[in-house]
């Protein structure tokens, strides 16, 4: 290389690095003039917060770091500002972890789909059920961490179409799955199709789908003392949960999956006389003790309220559901039941299947219903 052209090449690294320093500072002195015009500063060197980093965290969403040391509570007092400023909503902030003065905003670039079809290229393995895509991405439910769940939603919000994907995955997994259902069970009759290939696995529990009472109790009944028996078999072993059982190569049992849609329908039945009052409260009981005693076990309950009230989801069983999901709810108190906070009423009424799950915005995974073939 001559020296003509390594001087060439010197100089445009330089005027590259020049211009780039340009194109980074700009935004900088940008950014100092917003923090300056509403006075948001710290205490220190550095009082104006410094933007240190982009990231693309999904494709719906972007996180800018910011240097400061200005205190969470102050961040969130201008995020209407910051909104305005950056033309983004904000998904979340959050101080770092590593460093307190670190500032995370995570701003949305694209918006969720309104409708996302299921694909069985979405299961995952063992205990965890693929729900939808949130902001941060795949959304999952990991039933061996978070055994039960409750899924409260008003009428359309997409609360079946969500039970219907996750008993399909169930069914796939080759898990036991029994739905209560005191509508007739026609919103799940196509999961009852397919789970009938394989209601081989145990038997001596009553049909899929169970609508009445009796049926009902004889079930909950039968798994109160299975969850029993296999929690003595755990003992026996020196184990403390279903997989570790069996990963003994031992007699395996088989995951369940117990569903109760419209469960208020369920527990906040007025008897009409005496033997009704005693077959509801022994309903009452068994659903209790199995919410109580059958994490380890590996029977996971996932219970569905249209209208759900502090009445019927007292905070016995409520504190076992432990896996919260919630669709749109005009009344603010049917949100906090659920959520412990308003968020269902910010939801899009419009949009079939948009929940709140875990504090997080999702879209999920809707399964269209399976026609049976014409008979011939």
């Amino acid at each position: 290389m001559d020296s003509v052209n390594f001087i060439i090449i010197c100089v445009s690294f330089s005027l590259l690095s020049s211009l780039a320093v340009i194109i980074i500072s700009i935004p900088q002195r940008r950014l100092k003039r917003f923090f300056e015009q509403i006075n948001f500063q710290g205490e220190g060197d550095e009082k104006i917060p410094r933007c240190i980093g982009r990231e693309q965290v999904s494709k719906y969403l972007v996180k800018m770091r910011f240097k400061s040391t200005i205190p969470t509570d102050r961040w969130e007092k201008i995020r209407g500002d910051l909104e305005l400023f950056y033309n983004k909503k904000i998904c979340k902030m959050e101080q770092s972890r590593k460093d307190i003065r670190i500032m995370d905003i995570y701003f949305i670039e694209a918006t969720l789909p309104p409708y996302i079809e299921w694909q069985d290229e979405f299961m995952e393995d063992r205990a965890r059920f693929a729900i939808g895509e949130g902001y941060n991405g795949k959304v999952v439910w990991d039933a061996s961490n978070l055994p039960h769940g409750l899924i409260g939603g008003a009428t359309g919000s997409g609360k079946t179409g969500l039970l219907r994907c996750i008993i399909h995955q169930a069914i796939k997994k080759r898990w036991n799955v029994s739905v209560l259902d005191f509508k007739g069970g026609g919103d799940f009759t196509d999961v009852e199709q397919e789970a009938e290939k394989y209601r081989d696995l145990e038997d001596g529990y009553g049909p899929f789908i169970i609508s009445d009472p009796e049926e009902n109790r004889q079930l909950l009944l039968a798994l109160t003392i299975e969850v029993k028996g296999r929690l003595a078999a755990f003992k026996e072993a020196d184990v403390s949960n279903i997989e570790e059982y069996n990963a003994r190569g031992r007699e395996q049992f088989v995951p369940w999956l117990l569903v109760v849609d419209e469960a208020a329908e369920l527990l906040d039945v007025k008897p009409k006389d005496k033997a009704e009052k005693e077959l509801y409260t022994e309903i009452d009981h068994y659903l209790r003790t199995l919410a109580r005693l059958s994490r380890a076990a590996g029977v996971h309950i996932l219970m569905g309220f249209i209208r759900p009230s502090a009445d019927v989801l007292d905070g016995q069983i409520k504190n076992n559901l432990l896996w919260r999901v919630c669709g749109y709810f005009s009344d603010p108190a049917a949100s906090r039941i659920v959520l412990d906070n308003d968020r269902a009423t910010e939801l899009p009424p419009e949009i079939k299947g948009r929940f709140i799950v875990r504090d997080e915005e999702v879209q999920a995974y809707y399964m269209p219903i399976q026609k049976s073939a014409p008979e011939e």
